[in-house]
């Protein structure tokens, strides 16, 4: 059996950037990072805004990202709202360049520079079991040991494992999904390509290592009466597109259809008195935002502060702060995420946009809950959802 001061469970980006930003933030802490793949299979969620360059800087990353190779990427375009693409440049930004990136070897590296920086890391090992003891945890892992812990970071991503086994919840807030297919592609312009039809929108990015990602976003009832689960729907779907099924016609598959949730979400609480959650595990966003990986990295320092204050500080509002950041965000992004989906008024008969039109509320309220005797803002859920 061995001991760690924090224990972080799950080495995505959000699990990564806490690990890292806390051996800087708080060196006397030990850090454990456990992670249940070797990183080996792919990932998806390839996106990098050019704002992601401070949050590598601030987190001493820049060189080690750089040497991914990731491919630049100078702008995005849609058809949304309108017949024609529009072109959003990145040049008109302080941060001129975005990128689109493998996020398998991305991952892999943020987890070698925690280890780098005095964190230990365990790959290919999973959470298996957990008991409450009276200064912390005692994590029961599936590679038959044991790890003492005060405090605990949830970094699953959408399953929030330990979190929920430590009773929060999600509040959904809609039922999107995400049905995505990669094809070989190692030419032509990596922007992302949306294009809406009329029961979601379609996505396409070229990757660096030679593939193009295409997916289809809709919500998972809407998905289950297309069968877009099955290649020959998927594909007669894909065909009615004018310009993403044209970026794509004619590039090899080079892989099966995977189906993901990708429903906006918030955990409910997002911490307590000796664990907190990160990334996907704390807030989900819609991938419209392409805002995924930079929530996971600025939540994964903010939750390192709380983390340091709380711990080596005795600092009772720490995690007030951390779950006030969490909702704030998640209430902003909302509002953000309505006005865009209000753009699209083409197809006022579609199940899919009469949701987001009519029934969605973009407002959270925030009631006190108690947590070890401290008050934790909690978010409760409008009272339509979709």
């Amino acid at each position: 059996m061995t001991s760690s001061d924090v224990v972080i469970i799950g080495g995505g980006p959000g699990g990564a950037a806490t690990a890292i930003s806390l051996l800087a933030h708080a060196p006397a802490l030990s850090v454990t990072l456990i992670e249940a793949t070797r990183y080996e299979a792919s990932r998806v969620g390839e996106s990098l805004p050019p704002l992601t360059r401070s949050l590598l800087e601030t987190l001493d990353l820049w060189e080690a990202f750089t040497a991914l190779g990731a491919r630049e990427s100078f702008g995005t375009s849609a058809v949304w709202g309108q017949v024609n693409v529009v072109d959003n440049e990145f040049i008109f930004m302080p941060a001129n360049t975005g990128w689109q990136l493998d996020r398998s070897s991305f991952d892999a590296m943020l987890a070698n520079e925690a280890k780098k920086r005095g964190a230990v890391v365990m790959l290919g090992t999973s959470l298996r079991g957990v008991q409450k003891i009276e200064d912390g945890w005692q994590l029961n892992l599936s590679t038959g040991s044991q790890v003492l812990t005060k405090f605990v970071v949830d970094a699953t991503g959408g399953s929030a494992s330990f979190a929920r086994r430590a009773g929060a919840y999600f509040v959904d807030l809609d039922r999107l999904v995400g049905i995505s297919r990669f094809f070989e592609c190692d030419e032509g312009d990596a922007r992302l390509m949306v294009e809406t039809f009329a029961e979601g929108w379609w996505y396409t990015a070229g990757l660096p290592n030679g593939k193009r990602v295409t997916c289809c976003v809709t919500d998972a009832d809407l998905a289950q009466r297309m069968k877009l689960n099955e290649t020959d729907a998927w594909q007669q779907q894909l065909s009615t597109t004018s310009t993403v099924a044209k970026i794509t016609n004619m590039r090899k598959p080079c892989s099966t259809i995977t189906v993901r949730s990708t429903n906006s979400r918030l955990l409910d609480p997002v911490c307590a008195d000796d664990w907190l959650a990160v990334g996907d595990a704390a807030s989900r966003f819609d991938p419209l935002s392409s805002q995924g990986i930079v929530k996971a990295l600025r939540s994964g320092i903010f939750a390192s502060y709380a983390i340091g204050d709380i711990l080596l500080r005795g600092d009772d509002a720490a995690l007030r702060r951390y779950q006030r950041f969490v909702t704030e965000e998640f209430r902003s992004y909302l509002q953000t995420r309505l006005k865009y989906y209000r753009q699209e008024q083409r197809w006022p008969d579609s199940e899919f946009w009469r949701r987001r039109h009519e029934h969605y509320c973009a407002t959270l309220t925030l009631t006190g809950l108690k947590h070890g005797g401290r008050d934790i803002p909690r978010v409760v859920a409008p009272a339509t959802t979709l």
